[in-house]
């Protein structure tokens, strides 16, 4: 699976994602934060005070977790990528990618899945499964952030794949606590207080329960049933409104 000693790039449609990744984030700096590079892509540009607080609570969130500052980037300091509607810059997302993994000797690149949770990380994996399938010197990772869990006593499924994905995803196992500095980012993202309050349960049983992340090299799009899925129910987004920019890539 993920090997935590070599180049790694970490690729996140939004500046807090990382909260996903913190156990795999953890490992790879706790042998060295020069193979970690971090790319965020969309942000909220039409507030230009929010997108300046949101870049100073990243920083010092991936400062917690002990990488470096010169190795993050935001894509919206080379072209713009707007929140909610980042496949609408995959042509320059796939390229900016494809030239730093290149220029950079990256070895392995890992972002959120693809899981009908939201239309920016659906897109994002759609666009890295196309950029690995290109490269076969480059592997890639796709790690579960949320979606929605029908039947379930909580409206969203946070941390685990769907169902019909879990033939995919195996679980890698770290030491018991690894996940607890996701609480110290829920504070530090002040910018970002309600959305984690939400997903606080979850947090403090990762924090305390969890030593595992799931992770898969395979994202599938008929695994998600699209009318019931977060992207298209939350946030009105259509499957096909996706598919089409990525084709053509």
């Amino acid at each position: 699976m993920i090997n935590y000693q070599i180049p790694t790039l970490i690729i996140l449609p939004h500046l807090d994602d990382e909260f996903a990744l913190v156990p795999v984030i953890k490992k790879i700096t706790s042998y060295s934060s020069d193979n970690l590079s971090f790319i965020y892509c969309a942000e909220r540009n039409n507030v230009s005070t929010t997108k300046v607080k949101r870049r100073e609570e990243n920083i010092k969130a991936l400062g917690l977790l002990a990488c470096k500052n010169e190795h993050i980037i935001y894509l919206n300091d080379y072209f713009r990528v707007d929140d909610l509607q980042l496949v609408r810059s995959a042509s320059d997302i796939y390229s900016f990618t494809k030239k730093f993994i290149n220029k950079n000797n990256i070895k392995q690149i890992i972002t959120l899945n693809l899981e009908g949770g939201h239309p920016d990380h659906d897109s994002l994996a759609l666009i890295i499964e196309k950029i690995a399938y290109k490269d076969k010197n480059l592997e890639a990772f796709y790690v579960p952030a949320y979606n929605n869990r029908v039947n379930s006593i909580f409206p969203v499924s946070v941390f685990r794949p769907l169902k019909k994905q879990n033939i995919f995803f195996k679980k890698e196992v770290y030491s018991l606590f690894i996940w607890m500095d996701m609480l110290g980012l829920a504070f530090i993202y002040k910018s970002e207080r309600s959305a984690f309050l939400k997903l606080l349960p979850f947090i403090i049983f990762k924090s305390f329960l969890s030593r595992s992340i799931y992770v898969s090299q395979k994202i599938d799009i008929k695994t998600i049933d699209w009318d019931s899925s977060l992207t298209l129910s939350r946030y009105s987004v259509k499957k096909n409104d996706i598919i089409k920019k990525i084709e053509d890539l």
